[in-house]
């Protein structure tokens, strides 16, 4: 289909070349840049995200289904983890930046004693939803043997990304990144 509000076929092309090359089709929407954030591998092949239900510090029962419509930050931690313990402020940050704007960061600590993980929180000022993974076996379910290893999800539940080790979640590039997730249409 050519249009004829645009010489000789260019809106066309122009739609192809947006489609080929990945970019969005919707206006003011940024394209997303996983390479802005070092060592976060982008996920070609898009696997759903396996859910889950942990507990919560409080007892309730949290699924990861609970959080669709949202774009998710899922991160594996432990008490113990140096990295973790160095990642998690920047964590925070961008949590407080993007709660309300179709982010929700989901912390699973693997591992830990229920007390010693509410008192590392509690330290850290951390507001985010922390889940319990007591045996691990969720951990395992996302291949988290090293910490912190950390998920982006989409709304729809599909794994976009993966990064092993820590990272600045609250540099200008990772904002820049979250800015653009959250924008996304679906």
């Amino acid at each position: 289909m050519v249009s004829t509000a645009i010489p000789g076929g260019r809106l066309v092309i122009l739609l192809a070349a947006f489609i080929l090359c990945g970019m969005p089709l919707h206006a003011g929407t940024a394209p997303v840049d996983f390479k802005a954030i070092p060592k976060l591998q982008e996920l070609k092949d898009r696997p759903a995200a396996p859910d889950f239900t942990l507990p919560a510090p409080d007892g309730r029962k949290v699924s990861l289904r609970a959080f669709r419509g949202k774009v998710v930050f899922l991160n594996f931690w432990a008490t113990w983890c140096e990295s973790c313990r160095e990642e998690m402020p920047s964590m925070e940050r961008l949590y407080r930046e993007f709660k309300g704007k179709g982010l929700e960061i989901v912390a699973v600590n693997v591992k830990d004693k229920r007390r010693d993980a509410l008192a590392f929180v509690k330290e850290l000022k951390l507001s985010y939803p922390i889940l319990m993974d007591p045996e691990g076996e969720v951990g395992l379910l996302y291949g988290a043997f090293g910490l912190p290893v950390t998920y982006l999800i989409d709304r729809k539940g599909v794994v976009l990304a993966r990064l092993w080790g820590p990272a600045d979640w609250s540099s200008p590039a990772a904002r820049n990144l979250f800015k653009a997730l959250v924008e996304q249409k679906q």
